[in-house]
């Protein structure tokens, strides 16, 4: 046998290189929307679970000064006792109570997300811990004027 008639194959040709890498790029263009879209949709998620963990604080702090304080809150300008929300991340948030103890205001905001919800614009006399949701969540939207001005545009 001659030695000279018989290559040997090593490795993929340029053509086969180039069809994996256009396949690639087609899964990726059609996968990153999706993914970004569930990035976006768990940081939202997070944002409420916060939102959620601060009703409940509230809530619990209230009942353990027996109502002694009407609201809390960590924005300046407001004369309400501050929670102790250690381990969380930063954020400005107001909660009301009204005279029967049952939350009628909060907001939360973060930079990026808000939550605003005031039981004068719905159709309950308090709010619950449920309506706290992703749908309530607005994002790239400062709500603090609402607190501080009543002015929800």
């Amino acid at each position: 046998m001659k030695e000279g008639n018989m290559k040997r194959k090593n490795g993929f040709t340029l053509v086969e290189l180039l069809a994996v890498i256009a396949i690639l790029a087609i899964l990726i263009i059609i996968a990153l929307p999706n993914i970004l879209k569930m990035f976006n949709n768990a940081k939202k998620n997070s944002f409420v679970s916060e939102t959620r963990g601060l009703y409940k604080t509230a809530q619990q702090n209230f009942i353990t000064s027996n109502g002694g304080a009407s609201c809390y809150s960590n924005i300046p300008g407001f004369e309400c006792d501050e929670l102790d929300m250690t381990g969380r991340k930063n954020f400005e948030y107001f909660v009301g109570f009204d005279e029967y103890g049952e939350v009628s205001v909060i907001s939360m905001y973060d930079g990026n997300y808000c939550v605003y919800l005031d039981n004068e614009n719905m159709d309950t006399d308090f709010i619950e811990i449920d309506t706290i949701t992703s749908e309530v969540t607005e994002e790239g939207y400062d709500c603090r004027d609402c607190v501080f001005f009543d002015n929800c545009n």
